[in-house]
């Protein structure tokens, strides 16, 4: 039983290298992977205890909040590990003598990794985008959830949740409806028919706006007449309302509606491609009425 044990000690103490003064030994490594093992936990915890006792306490900014909790994980993280490192005997100075090994690393395989960290860091930091905004790219529109630390959770009208990596949002053009504020303008265009009552239409028009409840009367809705199209005469309906209340596309949908119906009230007829048709015919047409 010694001599077993004799050797288990042999082989805890076997020096694999030397950083700097300090031994690197099997038994400070297999302290060091198990107290790894424990760091996401612990840290997690300790995140948690902070946002108790502080986050929650003194900032009153959701977005806020939601950044310094990420920091105060990544925190906690780094010192976690650092404690679990120093504790089995390791000097953080050994990451000078893997860095160039992580560099290679990264350059072969984890370049995205890391710049979507990077980026998931400058978003906290920066907030050009931030839980709960709602924002539009590419074909996806949607309401932020959560920003990671490798990709960003966005939830779309259909109740479907994309997740995005951090680093497209950095990239490309990204339209934030809610960045500065929740109150968006939006439009709703039609076209009446040529020899149409105008004033009659802009004072319907005006009517139906100014009775919507979704519609803001400030900035005051407009009655816009638009254009002398080919077919049509074409007004627009510039009004405000609050992203965060209201889709905009079933508010434009009941206008559109109500609009209809007020028309067929007071007869007036929305426009339709309509064609004149001219014959340069010198001589009468003959005319046949079959019986």
């Amino acid at each position: 039983m010694h001599e077993y044990s004799s050797f288990a000690l042999n082989i805890w103490h076997h020096s694999l290298f030397t950083v700097g003064e300090a031994s690197i030994t099997v038994g400070s490594l297999i302290l060091a992977f198990l107290l790894l093992l424990l760091a996401p936990g612990l840290s997690r915890k300790l995140s948690r205890a902070i946002d108790q006792r502080l986050i929650t306490k003194f900032v009153s900014n959701e977005a806020a909040q939601n950044t310094y909790r990420a920091f105060s994980f990544y925190a906690s993280l780094a010192l976690c590990v650092a404690l679990a490192l120093s504790l089995a005997g390791i000097p953080l100075t050994v990451f000078t003598v893997v860095g160039g090994a992580l560099a290679i690393g990264v350059g072969f395989g984890s370049q995205n990794i890391v710049n979507n960290f990077i980026s998931g860091i400058i978003l906290l930091v920066e907030q050009p985008v931030k839980p709960g905004d709602i924002v539009e790219l590419d074909n996806i529109t949607g309401t932020i959830l959560t920003i990671g630390t490798r990709s960003t959770k966005i939830r779309n009208l259909d109740n479907k949740v994309f997740i995005v990596p951090n680093s497209f949002f950095l990239e490309k053009s990204v339209l934030n409806w809610t960045f500065s504020t929740s109150i968006n303008r939006t439009s709703v265009v039609f076209g009446v028919a040529y020899g149409s009552d105008v004033k009659l239409v802009e004072n319907v028009c005006m009517d139906i706006l100014l009775n919507t409840e979704e519609v803001l009367q400030d900035p005051l809705p407009q009655v816009v007449f638009d254009d002398f199209a080919e077919s049509t005469l074409t007004f627009k309906l510039n009004f405000w309302c609050n992203i965060s209340d209201h889709t905009l596309a079933l508010v434009r949908s009941k206008i559109r509606f109500e609009v209809d119906r007020r028309f067929k009230e007071h007869g007036l007829v929305m426009a339709f491609p309509q064609r004149d048709l001219n014959f340069a015919q010198k001589t009468p047409f003959e005319v046949r009425v079959l019986s």
